[in-house]
């Protein structure tokens, strides 16, 4: 059960999604890595982040919601490629934006208890 509407969490995502989409296409100023690949968390966060909140929107729809967003971090790697001068398209990103929806995915699953 969740405390927040559906079409708000929906309306939660589309801002996430154009939030994100900009954030990957401006020019960014060197960030120094406190962890290695720290690039690859804030992708994984970034896509766990979606798929929950595309959970509580679309309870009923995870697989959708799920295939949905691997599209989406292909897509932003391919428009990386091509429109920016700055950034590169890496297949890494889109292996972490997948491991960051699974995640969602396994924390928004309900959990059964084994009967004793």
């Amino acid at each position: 059960m969740s405390f927040l509407s559906a079409p708000l969490l929906r309306t939660a995502f589309g801002l996430a999604l154009a939030v994100i989409f900009v954030l990957a296409m401006i020019p960014v100023a060197v960030v120094p890595e406190v962890v290695s690949n720290q690039d690859k968390l804030h992708h994984s966060a970034a896509f766990a982040t979606l798929m929950l909140l595309g959970r509580g929107g679309w309870p009923t729809r995870l697989g959708l919601v799920a295939l949905g967003l691997l599209g989406y971090g292909v897509l932003i790697e391919l428009c990386q490629h091509t429109f920016t001068t700055n950034r590169v398209g890496e297949l890494r990103d889109v292996i972490a934006d997948g491991l960051g929806i699974a995640l969602g995915w396994l924390v928004t699953r309900p959990w059964r208890m084994a009967p004793a």
